[in-house]
């Protein structure tokens, strides 16, 4: 757990208010939280969401991590991460569409940048489709642009989007 919990944003309380985001690793048994997270945040137009399977294969996978994120002990997030060779790669991020835009994100970002640096990782990887607004949140974070991959993934509409890849050196 960081020194000091982050606080939930409430953009209509007081200057300053606000609810304590509880941050902890978790493991197998979170499974069906993160899939009725993941089922909530994914539209099903990309096809970004992963199944159960995939899930628990990518966690028994050594070097990965799952972070929960917790407002008055009700699961609202997390993330899915993995390190190797002295890099981090996040694999997933997702909140509850009901708590998006109040900070969990960031909470969320900052702890998996305060791991890696105390785990001694040299830099931070991700993907994102182009147009997903998270976009905003990793620049704000110090993460660049680095790659791109076009058309990888489809809409419903048979809409190519374009992967980008992000970089943020520790």
């Amino acid at each position: 757990m960081a020194d000091s919990a982050p606080y939930l944003q409430n953009k209509e309380a007081e200057p300053g208010a606000g609810t304590m985001i509880d941050l902890e690793h978790g493991g197998f048994d979170d499974l069906k939280v993160i899939m009725r997270i993941m089922k909530s945040a994914f539209s099903p137009l990309y096809g970004e969401s992963w199944n159960e399977h995939q899930c628990r294969s990518m966690l028994a996978l050594p070097g990965t991590q799952l972070l929960i994120a917790s407002i008055a002990d009700s699961p609202c997030g997390f993330t899915i991460s993995r390190e190797a060779a002295g890099e981090e790669e996040l694999l997933m991020i997702a909140v509850d569409p009901e708590c998006q835009n109040t900070g969990i994100g960031l909470a969320m970002m900052q702890r998996l940048v305060e791991d890696a640096m105390k785990n001694g990782v040299t830099a931070i990887f991700l993907e994102v489709r182009s147009n997903n607004p998270a976009q905003g949140l990793y620049k704000r974070l110090g993460f660049q642009k680095i790659g791109l991959r076009p058309g990888y993934y489809t809409g419903d509409t048979e809409e190519k989007f374009d992967a980008i890849t992000y970089k943020k050196s520790l």
